[in-house]
């Protein structure tokens, strides 16, 4: 399968739809499917997936992983998550739904078939590592298949279901707050001016 890049062309700003592909939109609230699944665990390591934030566009998916100390020696967890260069990552991950379709972390982030799978923020140290990932559109209805391997963890290609019945449903109790907009460039961010805080207010010192 072939990826289908959705970056920018260089020195071009990107069609405000590429923010819908990219990340989560900042004008809903979504509806959190705590999942709490362990994909994989060693002696030394696990990976879980804790959540599913449901947008209506899409799946922000949380994913944890945590090593004990020493189990790594040539390199530590942050550095393996988020290693520069065109190599593939430490940790592989992917997603197949139920109509056949793949997409996984050994790509340059962009889409495929149509399909993105993004990196979104995260935060980690040498032992463990919290990562968000990024899927649009909302996956079909049926079971969806997540898959993890790393061998610095000694993690074998291993695999979990998650539901994807319950993204689907989940997806019509979104709420959005008001009209999706795309963000503005950079060069148009207003200058922020704090309000001073009323000396009645359980704030004021």
């Amino acid at each position: 399968m072939q990826p289908s890049w959705t970056h920018r062309p260089h020195g071009e700003e990107p069609d405000p739809e590429f923010f819908h592909r990219m990340s989560p939109p900042e004008n809903e609230v979504p509806v959190v499917l705590p999942v709490g699944r362990l994909v994989a665990r060693t002696a030394d390591a696990a990976v879980a997936v804790t959540r599913l934030a449901v947008y209506s566009t899409g799946v922000l998916l949380d994913l944890v992983v945590r090593a004990r100390p020493d189990t790594l020696r040539m390199t530590d967890l942050h550095s393996m998550m988020w290693r520069p260069g065109d190599g593939p990552p430490g940790l592989l991950l992917g997603l197949e739904f139920a109509d056949g379709t793949r997409v996984d972390n050994n790509r340059r982030q962009g889409s495929m078939d149509g399909v993105t799978f993004a990196l979104q923020g995260g935060s980690g140290n040498e032992h463990s590592v919290d990562q968000g990932w990024w899927l649009h559109p909302l996956p079909p209805a049926g079971p969806i298949r997540l898959v993890v391997r790393c061998a610095a963890l000694g993690i074998d290609e291993t695999s979990v279901e998650l539901d994807g019945d319950a993204v689907r449903r989940a997806a019509g109790e979104v709420v959005e707050l008001w009209p999706w907009t795309p963000p503005r460039p950079n060069d148009e961010e207003p200058v922020q001016r704090w309000p001073e805080i009323p000396g009645d207010s359980w704030f004021a010192d």
